[in-house]
C-alpha cells in the first residue's frame, strides 16, 4: 500500500508528528511505502479560484502543489495530519486542501475516487468538540472527492511539544492496523 502523509504542522518534533509516526511505523511494518510531505517546507500558494484546473486536473500555479498532486494520485491512502488552529486545520494543510479542487473535473467527477483517507488532529484544550468544525470540513471534502474516510484520531490536551498521551498514539497505530 502506498501512503502519503500531508503533514500540516510547522513543528517537525511537536505533537502532530507523534500521531503521524505511529501511523507510519505500523504501515511500514506491514510492508507499506510511506511518504511524509512536510507542507511547511513546501511552497504552496493559495487557490486563485480560476477553475482552470478542472479541464485537465493541473493547476496553472507553478509551485510545489504539483508534487503533492503527484503523490496523492500515486497513493492508496492519504493521511491528513494537523494541529487544530482556531477550530480548523493549519494554514499549511488548508492551502493544499483548497488546491484539491484540481482533483475534480468540469462535471465534478473525482479524479481520486476510491482513495482512502484518515485524519490525525492534535489540539491544546480538552474539549472534544473543538475538532467538530475541522471534522465537518474533512467529511464534506472527502464526500465531494469520493474518498473513503476510514477514521480519525483527535488528541486533546497537547500543550507544549511532545505531550500526546500514549492512548492517542496507540489509537493512531490501531487505525493504521485497520487500514492494512
Amino acid at each position: 500500500m502506498k501512503t502519503v502523509i500531508l503533514f500540516g504542522s510547522p513543528r517537525k518534533e511537536g505533537n502532530t508528528i507523534q500521531l503521524a509516526k505511529s501511523v507510519s511505523d505500523v504501515l511500514k511494518a506491514k510492508g507499506g511505502n510511506v511518504r511524509m510531505l512536510y507542507l511547511n517546507d513546501m511552497n504552496v500558494r493559495p487557490c486563485q479560484g480560476c477553475l482552470t484546473c478542472l479541464k485537465k486536473g493541473v493547476c496553472k500555479i507553478n509551485d510545489d502543489m504539483k508534487d503533492i498532486r503527484k503523490y496523492v494520485l500515486e497513493s492508496d491512502l492519504i493521511v491528513y495530519a494537523t494541529p487544530i488552529y482556531w477550530f480548523g486545520p493549519s494554514g499549511q494543510l488548508k492551502l493544499a486542501m483548497d488546491r484539491s479542487i484540481a482533483f475534480l473535473d468540469e462535471k465534478s467527477n473525482s479524479r481520486v475516487k476510491g482513495k482512502k483517507a484518515i485524519t490525525l488532529m492534535t489540539f491544546a484544550d480538552d474539549h472534544m468538540d473543538t475538532c467538530e468544525p475541522a471534522l465537518g470540513m474533512f467529511r464534506k471534502t472527502f464526500d465531494l472527492l469520493k474518498i473513503d474516510w476510514l477514521g480519525s484520531v483527535e488528541a486533546p490536551g497537547c500543550t507544549g511539544e511532545g505531550n500526546v498521551k500514549e492512548e492517542y498514539k496507540e489509537r493512531a497505530g490501531m487505525l493504521a492496523e485497520s487500514v492494512v
